[in-house]
């Protein structure tokens, strides 16, 4: 799908405060509005565009924050529709892909039998599924670094828990819907967690503290207990690390693993 001048009529601009727009794709294609939300959020930032304080990407929409000081609703709104024409959902251009490993079931994923069962499926069918699908990073929120990541097969389809853990560990990974999350720090949280990751989605002390951004490409493979470890300590001492695009290396040039 294309924004042309035969349906950007269907963008929807919202004032939002007197310092804010919302642009509104929700008249589109669930997953191509939130391509275009994107793209755009990048467009902007990449224009500079005067007096724009901020773009942030939703699931369909975008929010654009701006200095009514510098500029003005009417001059951001007619802006966003210039540079939203010819957004092309097909675009992936600035797209990272990351290939993650994930430490299956057991105390790292308490729910991972429940899951399975709910499915009528087996274990190892559910980490089966859940690690062939490249997932895509709609949009980060809830917690610093945390990304919701869409693409999780039918098959593993599942509501939030009825009711919430007051307490989910760090690094746990949990599905819900069509929908995978790592929670980067511990919190409450009501998704069914089936393993967990030797990695940190986020670290205030790397350069750039944030692991994910928006339209990132996912795909996790399955380590046992003793390899999740290895990871870990490869990571801590500085053996491996975490690139997108291909399978992390050693810093020696020895491989540390592979999709599976």
């Amino acid at each position: 799908m294309k924004i042309t001048s035969q349906n950007i009529d269907k963008i929807n601009i919202i004032p939002s405060s007197d310092q804010g727009v919302i642009v509104d794709f929700s008249s589109f294609d669930a997953d191509d509005a939130i391509i275009f939300s994107r793209l755009l959020a990048q467009r902007l930032r990449d224009q500079g565009l005067k007096g724009m304080v901020d773009a942030i990407p939703g699931m369909n929409n975008l929010l654009i924050c701006y200095d009514s000081i510098i500029t003005s609703h009417e001059t951001i709104a007619k802006e966003a529709l210039s540079h939203a024409n010819g957004l092309d959902a097909s675009d992936q251009s600035a797209s990272r892909l990351w290939r993650l490993p994930v430490c299956y079931g057991g105390e790292f994923g308490p729910d991972l039998d429940e899951v399975a069962q709910e499915n009528s499926l087996s274990p190892e069918d559910v980490i089966t599924r859940h690690t062939a699908n490249e997932l895509t990073v709609a949009i980060m929120g809830f917690l610093p670094g945390l990304a919701y990541m869409k693409g999780v097969d039918k098959g593993l389809y599942r509501p939030r828990r009825s009711s919430p853990r007051q307490h989910v560990p760090a690094l746990s990974l949990g599905i819900a819907m069509d929908q995978t999350v790592i929670y980067p720090l511990a919190s409450p949280g009501g998704w069914n967690l089936i393993g967990r990751v030797p990695f940190h989605p986020f670290d205030a002390h790397r350069a750039d503290p944030v692991l994910f951004r928006a339209g990132d490409r996912v795909q996790f493979f399955a380590v046992d207990q003793a390899e999740y470890h290895e990871w870990q300590e490869g990571l801590v001492q500085g053996r491996i690390n975490l690139t997108p695009e291909n399978t992390p290396e050693n810093t020696n040039g020895n491989s540390t693993g592979g999709a599976g």
